[in-house]
């Protein structure tokens, strides 16, 4: 069995479906679970406490296999990542792992994307267009468990309400390719997070708890 120091800051809270779950931090208290993290794993609580309401991204892609389409964001314009909060935090002794949540509110993305469509025996089509999307709210979830090691873990992103998005064709080819039929876009904003979880998890994280070295600084917009 897997041993976990636990650092207890306010009286300790169990979870009524299951007993072994410990809560030692209110989810505002950065700096406790932070000392719970950097106890259990290479991580340093010693961290910068801060994200910038908006920052730039240079590049980045992501896939859609449903599709058998690739993206690339350039210059991607990140809004309100700073609103992001704790919503669940626990640990379980048995087992060794601990389960941190954050809940974005809306979050705004805004990029000139390349659309890049795959095929079977045919070359790659392009097409571009401009992007502006915000998401009421997202929900991401990591278990930290035997590595306990943030950049190497699974990060799992919730799109919990459909984006209200303006998308602009920056050409003709490209206003004639895109669809109009909204009907799977559940299926494709799960696979564009799927990719864009991993970041916004993890430079929360690094920035506010416990800085794991996963994400290399942000460029801030002032």
């Amino acid at each position: 069995m897997l041993k976990i120091a636990i650092i207890f800051v306010v009286t300790v809270i169990f979870s009524t479906a299951d007993a072994e779950t410990v809560r030692p931090c209110a989810f505002h208290n950065h700096k406790c679970i932070g000392k719970n993290l950097a106890a259990n794993s290479r991580c340093s609580s010693r961290v910068k406490g801060f994200i910038p309401p908006v920052y730039k991204v240079k590049e980045f892609r992501f896939e859609t296999p449903y599709f058998n389409a690739s993206y690339i964001d350039h210059d991607l314009i990140v809004k309100n990542h700073h609103k992001c909060f704790v919503s669940e935090f626990f640990m379980n002794p048995d087992s060794g792992a601990a389960v941190l949540t954050i809940d974005c509110p809306n979050l705004d993305l805004e990029s000139d994307r390349t659309l890049i469509q795959h095929r079977s025996k045919r070359e790659d089509s392009f097409y571009h267009y401009h992007v502006h999307a915000r998401y009421p709210m997202i929900r991401i979830t990591v278990t930290l468990n035997g590595h306990r090691d943030l950049c190497l873990a699974h990060v799992y992103a919730e799109v919990c309400e459909l984006p209200i998005f303006n998308v602009r064709p920056q050409d003709h080819k490209t206003a004639n390719y895109l669809s109009r039929d909204m009907s799977l876009l559940d299926i494709f904003e799960r696979e564009n997070f799927y990719f864009r979880g991993f970041p916004l998890l993890r430079i929360f994280v690094d920035k506010l708890i416990c800085d794991f070295g996963c994400w290399p600084e942000l460029q801030q917009i002032h």
